[in-house]
């Protein structure tokens, strides 16, 4: 776990440009220490590691004849590098993750990218070429953003550590603040002006023939063969492998445990595939939690198994205090109206790190399981946006989650009724199809395919961001490329075959797992109902509305803003959703402070 930056600029010379980068490097929430630096006349590759990398993992260079074939500098984790390491057959040792990604560019060329297993962000400088190569994996779980310029580029893992360097201009234009509101962005995009992002599963060749996508992974349709007894055992065969591996990172495994079906599978299978039952997680708000607590369940999971528990308490006085709420901002790197349901997260993770450094997550099951698809979203004929601003509009957000705020005015002349439809439009015609498929069948591919491409911020790479910001690193076994592969293309009918959600999962679990725990509802993140943290929002939405040069303030509704300080039950409007407003506004209101971002709308 760690951040990269970078700057290229093939017609400068960046010889004596190193505080640049250094400034980029420092901006990082990822990892904790050990900044290094690797230097050409054209080339500057910053890193900041974590401890648990071996040598701190600094850039790395391969040389011949006393000149320079190329550098990288690379964020993650392999996990086939002993395959690669053979494959390879290198004559000296290799002893970093990063060392064999260049060699196995030296050798392959952009084709390593299709032989690279786990979760990874990387930046190569070709000097043969004057080149620089972004790579990430196939879900994009880990970040990597860029600004291209005349002859080069400036790279780095968060938008934030880009900001700081003095080519960014830090604008926020109409179409980034429909994608902060809509939580989705255009492919390739960030929500700032120029700035880009690396797709998942791609490459960008930034060189002296222009910028480049290389797509080098694509989920594709395919029929799907076998009967649902083979399917199950497929599946169960899959996972098994993944969860052996994924388990062998840490030793002993640690899980985070939340009690539902997808946590608890996970710590069923590690302990039957890994060996002794692994340490599990869970997080506890004592009597402030859900009406539904993780606690029952969890404890169910950990007597059946006889796993090492430990219960982490997240004081609620916490989740207000200024230090966290800058700390849990920087780690997202952009706005989000999610409030405790980041706060929470980031507290849990911080303390998990101080017991273990790696863990693993059932993050990602819905997505994968088809966990997601309700039987009136499967069966309806009509959608016109994302199943989720669809669901935020049957509890009356017109404009989705955290946006009842936001002057309509502003909304309709920024078109971001358009700009959510234009995306989802755009989002669809890239989904597989089977010819002739059911329609039912159709849908239900569409929708998973919409929450793993789309979603994922909200899920994955939120909890990865969180973590990582929190000096822990989370592993997803359910976002296995292969396992995800073959799921996608077997038919709904198969994936609830016995009328419930995530069928497959469940009969998987049978024989590992307590009933109760089986049949529990899904619930969503527990958040805290604690009276101060309502009591907060309010107080700091006031402040913001007497503040005339409070950045955000243009933006609102201010009427419909100031009835929530005046009566603040409005932000149990919903349960959850009412505060998500507030939520939102603070949000965007602190990023545009933080990082002098200026809206040009």
């Amino acid at each position: 776990m760690s951040g990269i930056t970078g700057w290229v600029d093939r017609h400068r010379d960046l010889t004596r440009e190193s505080a640049a980068v250094a400034a980029m490097t420092a901006r990082l929430v990822r990892g904790t220490h050990g900044d290094r630096q690797w230097s050409a006349p054209h080339a500057l590759l910053g890193h900041r590691a974590d401890a648990p990398e071996p040598l701190g993992a600094p850039p790395a260079a391969v040389q011949e004849h006393g000149r320079t074939l190329a550098a990288i500098t690379f964020d993650g984790v392999l996990d086939n590098a002993t395959q690669l390491r053979s494959a390879l057959d290198p004559p000296g040792p290799l002893i970093t993750d990063a060392q064999l990604i260049l060699h196995g560019y030296l050798r392959w060329g952009c084709a390593v990218a299709e032989r690279l297993e786990g979760l990874f962000a990387f930046a190569i400088w070709d000097a043969r070429s004057s080149e620089l190569v972004l790579g990430r994996d196939r879900f994009g779980i880990k970040p990597l953003s860029y600004l291209p310029l005349p002859h080069g580029a400036l790279f780095a893992s968060e938008a934030a550590a880009l900001g700081a360097h003095p080519l960014i201009d830090n604008e926020l234009d109409a179409e980034g603040l429909c994608s902060l509101l809509a939580q989705v962005r255009r492919p390739g995009h960030s929500a700032l002006r120029r700035v880009r992002e690396v797709r998942p599963g791609h490459l960008v060749r930034l060189g002296p023939d222009g910028v480049r996508e290389h797509r080098y992974w694509a989920l594709e349709a395919h029929p799907h063969t076998e009967d649902l007894a083979s399917t199950i055992a497929t599946t169960r065969a899959l996972l098994e492998e993944v969860i052996a591996r994924e388990a062998a990172a840490c030793s002993p495994a640690a899980v985070l445990l939340s009690g539902g079906l997808d946590s608890s599978t996970l710590t069923a299978l590690v302990a039957q595939r890994a060996g002794p039952a692994p340490r599990t997680f869970t997080v506890s708000f004592g009597d402030s939690a859900a009406t539904v607590p993780d606690r029952p369940f969890a404890q169910a999971v950990v007597d059946h198994l006889g796993c090492e528990h430990h219960e982490i308490l997240v004081d609620p006085a916490t989740l207000t205090h200024p230090p966290t709420l800058e700390a849990v901002l920087a780690a997202k790197d952009f706005p989000s109206p999610f409030g405790d349901k980041n706060l929470t997260p980031y507290l849990f993770y911080r303390q998990v790190a101080a017991e273990t450094p790696v863990a693993l997550s059932g993050e990602a099951a819905d997505a994968v399981f088809g966990g997601l698809i309700s039987d009136q979203e499967r069966a309806s004929t009509e959608h016109r946006t994302f199943p989720w601003i669809e669901r935020a509009r049957a509890f009356g957000l017109d404009n989705g989650i955290g946006n009842d705020l936001f002057d309509q005015d502003l909304l309709r002349g920024i078109d971001f009724t358009g700009f959510c439809a234009e995306r989802y439009q755009e989002a669809r015609q890239e989904v597989p199809h089977l010819p002739g498929a059911p329609a039912d069948d159709r849908r239900a591919r569409e929708i998973d395919y919409l929450h793993m491409t789309r979603l994922y911020e909200q899920a994955v790479n939120h909890s990865e961001r969180l973590a990582a910001a929190a000096g822990l690193q989370v592993r997803f076994p359910f976002s296995d490329h292969r396992l995800f592969r073959y799921l996608y293309n077997v038919p709904w009918r198969m994936k609830s075959f016995d009328g419930r959600d995530k069928s497959l999962l469940r009969t998987i679990a049978a024989d590992l797992l307590p009933a109760s725990v089986l049949d529990r509802p899904k619930v969503p993140f527990p958040i805290t109902y604690h009276a101060g943290y309502k009591q907060s929002l309010a107080e700091r939405l006031r402040e913001v509305l007497t503040d005339h040069d409070a950045p955000v303030r243009p933006l609102l509704d201010l009427p419909k803003a100031w009835q929530v300080v005046d009566d603040p039950g409005r932000l149990d409007r919903g349960g959850w959703l009412g505060r998500a407003d507030t939520e939102m506004v603070l949000q965007l209101d602190g990023w545009l402070r933080a990082r002098r971002i200026r809206p040009a709308l």
